[in-house]
């Protein structure tokens, strides 16, 4: 069901983006104590995203999911940026950030996680695996969260 509701949201927010000169980043529609939340993430392209620009955006983009009525189950939208620490999800978030540094936490065979940092060198075609730093290849099924560790400038 939630990717469903993501597949709606993504069809109906990335036109609308694209429009405004911005870069869907992701949509994620997760539970949370006992809310639903539908967030979309986007920014200008370049990692950026202006903050009166984004208040501008947000009631029109608010406006054409409620005509579309799709999310009955949402309690709480939120619309804004990914920050620098976006999470990587998808074959698009992994071909961006090549050469860039990015955190793995990775669930380990006894059970525990390890957290492992590095440039991000490779991501294969099938998205089955990174590599980072030229060496380390890791399998995504046991990677439980990637980010971007990138620096302000």
């Amino acid at each position: 069901m939630s990717n469903r509701i993501e597949d709606q949201a993504r069809r109906i927010a990335e036109p609308f983006l694209n429009e405004n000169n911005c870069l869907l980043w992701d949509v994620l529609f997760e539970k949370e104590g006992a809310m639903h939340y539908l967030k979309v993430l986007f920014d200008d392209g370049d990692g950026a995203l202006d903050m009166d620009k984004c208040e501008r955006l947000t009631p029109p983009l608010n406006k054409l999911f409620d005509a579309e009525d799709f999310i009955k189950q949402v309690d709480i939208v939120e619309i804004g940026s990914p920050g620098l620490t976006r999470r990587l999800r998808h074959k698009e978030h992994f071909n961006f950030c090549k050469g860039k540094n990015i955190r793995v936490m990775k669930r380990l065979e006894n059970g525990k996680t390890q957290m492992i940092s590095g440039t991000l060198t490779d991501y294969d075609a099938e998205g089955k695996y990174i590599t980072l730093n030229g060496e380390e290849q890791m399998n995504l099924k046991k990677c439980i969260r990637i980010t971007l560790e990138e620096q302000p400038q």
